[in-house]
């Protein structure tokens, strides 16, 4: 994977689809991770899934069909962790912290939509790490 500057982030994420109030609330999570950390975040993304999960079953209003792609997406490109910079794996992380907050731009729980703007974060994150294909999979 190329080398990508704080400035290609957060052009990458400005020339999203993202409205403002997600790419402040984006940009303010991605935050230093090791390697090591990212990989352990795999298990985080997997356990929010099944809180996820839970909560649809139990009758909660929630966009569950979109829980699925957005966190095997996260989980594909954490896998890959080790390939990216310094600078990408904080944006992976922001990734990761957004779809793990549930009281983000648009609240995940007590909205049939509340993951639109996770599937959003996670395709834009996609995009700028150069995997448009995964990105695709959440429009």
């Amino acid at each position: 994977m190329p080398a990508m500057s704080v400035d290609d982030i957060v052009r990458a994420v400005a020339e999203s689809a993202l409205s403002v109030e997600e790419r402040l609330g984006f940009l303010d999570l991605c935050e230093a991770r090791s390697v090591d950390d990212l990989l352990a975040d795999r298990s985080r993304v997997t356990a929010h899934l099944r809180v996820i999960a839970a909560a649809v079953e139990s009758g909660a209003a929630l966009e569950g069909d979109l829980a699925e792609p957005i966190a095997a997406t996260l989980v594909t490109i954490l896998d890959d962790a080790a390939e990216y910079s310094f600078v990408q794996r904080r944006v992976l992380a922001g990734a990761v912290e957004y779809f793990l907050q549930t009281d983000d731009t648009d609240p995940d729980f007590g909205s049939d939509h509340g993951l639109v703007d996770d599937a959003r974060v996670v395709a834009a994150v996609c995009e700028a790490l150069g995997r448009s294909d995964l990105a695709r999979a959440l429009s």
